[in-house]
């Protein structure tokens, strides 16, 4: 039987919690990549146009799921339950 001893010595390390040093981080390297040069060149108010109108283009909406199934249906992996 395994038999555990009433007070087992644990060693802990030392923490210093009086002043901690606060947390640095290091720069970042600038890679030029094109994601970098994507983000640094899009103009800033590209995306600021939007409207908001009471009720949604149905025809549209429905143009474009039904693009997003076709897209879908073309995956090799794909399985319904249509069939």
């Amino acid at each position: 039987m395994l038999k555990i001893p009433k007070s087992p010595h644990i060693s802990l390390p030392h923490l210093d919690l009086s002043a901690p040093k606060p947390m640095q981080l290091s720069p970042v390297a600038d890679d030029d990549d094109e994601l970098t040069q994507a983000v640094s060149t899009d103009p800033v108010d590209h995306d600021d146009n939007w409207e908001l109108t009471d009720r949604p283009d149905e025809a549209e909406l429905d143009a474009f799921w039904t693009n997003v199934e076709k897209d879908i249906r073309k995956d090799p992996s794909w399985f319904t339950f249509d069939n």
